[in-house]
């Protein structure tokens, strides 16, 4: 019998603390706050396996906070995996090292037990409220609220997904589409907020008993951000959530008639050891990048924290749904490719999902940094290509762990 349960858990801040989510030479600190944030949890269970998603409304999941959270829920015998929505105006002083300074404000060692404790509070919460459930997943297209924004003829993921997890007396979703979190970040940057992904699951709420967001692909996607000079934050998230969260409740209703339910829960996972930081901001055909490339990788490698030794891919699958779980900015390309790979292997609703267990910078295909952009687009493709913190190659790499994770979820061996 498949349980399913939920809970959640309020980390808002309240007193001054750093933003993360925009490098500054100073200090990015709230004014206000706009709405609050939390930790979400949603643990699946069908009698052999237990699964725990964990899910903040923060910028990233650094690996101490992971750790932390996994340490904290050992006793429960569950597999963990915890994800970040990506918002970037949540708390930042969790990361240490001068790379989290310039982007999440000067390390506060109090901010990460915090953020630990709400990730547990919030799985125990869903493990004490687990309760037969029906859980059946949906995907549909849902255009022109993303974009490339490092390349205007490179491709998109416009991918709405939905989790319908019916119990007797209440129902849940979870929902997944991919867009950048940058709305209140842009718009309103000195406020607290857990931008869109926060403004889809209230929306959602309304109906539901609970909801939460699960982040996509970020590499290279951008958000609907329209170029009005009078266009406020508020507006802005409207725009932005409306339409997905109702395209999900609509989807959240079609699930309910549509396959058979879910009955077993699948996990798996896969560890690789780290190469040397190697971040080049170059393509391949620009001239400079072989005169300028090596120096300035070892430069900016320098900014990489020395404890990143290790990454990890995880993977968790309830039925034809499986979220497959990346320690980076994902970008769209690998994204899609995991989720093909997933299909061929008989996941009919599969998300690859960014910012989770780790970070090891953004992700990119081979052939993502063989041609220069347009100049539009290109400060910002040159900006991801820095940010790929292990070098043109480490997007190929975890897609190969990606892909073996699914294998593992597709497989009919006992995990």
């Amino acid at each position: 019998m498949l349980r399913v349960g939920w809970g959640r858990a309020e980390f808002t801040p309240e007193g001054p603390v750093p933003l993360a989510g925009y490098a500054h030479a100073r200090e990015r600190t709230f004014r206000r706050v706009r709405d609050p944030l939390f930790a979400r949890a949603v643990v699946f269970e069908d009698g052999e396996t237990r699964a725990a998603l964990v899910i903040y409304d923060l910028l990233l999941v650094v690996d101490e906070l992971a750790r932390g959270v996994r340490e904290r829920l050992r006793d429960a015998g569950a597999f963990v995996m915890v994800h970040a929505t990506h918002t970037h105006s949540s708390v930042g002083g969790f990361v240490p090292g001068l790379l989290g300074r310039l982007f999440a404000g000067a390390h506060r060692p109090w901010v990460l037990p915090r953020l630990v404790e709400a990730g547990e509070r919030a799985a125990r919460v869903a493990l004490e409220g687990l309760a037969p459930a029906e859980v059946r997943a949906s995907s549909v297209p849902l255009p022109g609220l993303n974009g490339n924004r490092r390349d205007p003829r490179g491709p998109r993921d416009e991918e709405l997904t939905v989790v319908r997890m019916a119990r007797e007396k209440d129902l849940g979703v979870l929902v997944s589409y991919p867009a950048h979190p940058v709305i209140v970040g842009e718009r309103d940057h000195h406020a607290v907020s857990a931008d869109f992904p926060g403004e889809v699951v209230r929306l959602l709420e309304r109906d539901v008993a609970f909801a939460a967001f699960l982040q996509g692909s970020l590499g290279g996607v951008d958000v609907l951000f329209p170029a009005d000079p009078g266009m406020t934050a508020d507006r802005n998230l409207s725009l932005m959530a409306e339409p997905v969260a109702h395209a999900a409740i609509n989807l959240a209703r079609l699930a309910a008639r549509g396959e058979e339910a879910a009955a077993g829960v699948r996990v798996a996972s896969e560890e690789w050891d780290l190469p040397r930081p190697d971040p080049r901001p170059f393509f391949e055909d620009q001239g400079v990048a072989g005169l300028l490339g090596g120096p300035l990788a070892a430069v900016l490698g320098r900014l990489v924290p020395a404890s990143l030794r290790t990454a990890r891919v995880q993977g968790i699958r309830v039925g034809s749904f499986a979220v497959v779980g990346t320690p980076a900015d994902l970008g769209v390309r690998v994204g899609l490719a995991i989720k093909a790979r997933a299909r061929r292997a008989g996941i009919a609703h599969p998300v690859a999902a960014s910012q989770c267990d780790g970070y090891i910078g953004y992700l990119h295909r081979a052939e993502d940094y063989r041609l220069t952009p347009p100049p539009s687009h290109r400060g910002m493709a040159c900006y991801e290509n820095a940010m790929s913190f292990f070098g043109h190659g480490a997007g190929e790499r975890t897609l190969e762990a990606a892909c073996r994770v699914v294998e593992r979820l597709a497989s009919a061996e006992t995990p």
